[in-house]
């Protein structure tokens, strides 16, 4: 089945609810001008209370390697995700597996971005934000790659209304969703989370 990855959780309402409804990441969101920035001592229990029903992934966007480490060291984080302007050897240079956002305009070359990160886990392609993500606003899926061997997470506008319809035009690796699961002032909703996962699990297997 296509790869669900849900962000920005903040509370371990948020996460139990996820797991719940059967997501297979969470990305928990470190960038300080975010709303849905979640600090490092909430974070901590989440995943010590979590961590063994959950993939966790650092969001970070643009951050010196003292902040990365900040987190690192006291939470046990299976990935991380960089979406800003890190440099190829930055990510690299952490212990974990990452995620690298790329942001999806006019001229975008996936091949050619995905040449610049080789090592990444993983490929997100988003919409351009200033936050790096959790816009809401969606990229022309016409220039999502159709041919490739990479994983690939489809993001940017996502929601349980057109999810299912992004999945059979793309066919991505995965989809992230942060803001199509959540209600007013950037609260996440139970029911949004199962809706969503409703219309994924409706055209994957």
């Amino acid at each position: 089945m296509t790869a669900v990855k849900f962000c920005g959780l903040r509370s371990s309402a948020d996460v139990d609810a996820a797991i719940h409804v059967g997501c297979d990441l969470i990305g928990l969101n470190f960038v300080t001008r975010s709303p849905r920035f979640i600090d490092v001592a909430t974070a901590t229990e989440v995943v010590s209370t979590y961590g063994s029903k959950m993939l966790f992934v650092g969001v970070f966007k643009d951050p010196s390697e003292a902040e990365v480490r900040t987190v690192i060291d006291v939470i046990a984080l299976d990935f991380l995700q960089f979406s800003g302007d890190e440099s190829s050897d930055f990510c690299d240079s952490f212990e974990l597996p990452y995620l690298k956002v790329l942001h999806v305009g006019e001229s975008f070359d996936f091949e050619q971005q995905r040449e610049r990160f080789p090592n990444a886990f993983a490929y997100l392609l988003d919409s351009l934000s200033e936050l790096g993500g959790g816009s809401g606003e969606r990229f022309d899926w016409e220039r999502f790659p159709s041919d490739t061997d990479a994983k690939v997470f489809l993001a940017g506008g996502l929601n349980p209304d057109n999810v299912a319809n992004a999945i059979t035009q793309t066919k991505p690796w995965g989809v992230d969703v942060a803001s199509g699961i959540e209600e007013d002032n950037h609260v996440k909703s139970r029911k949004l989370m199962t809706r969503f996962m409703q219309g994924v699990r409706s055209v994957s297997t």
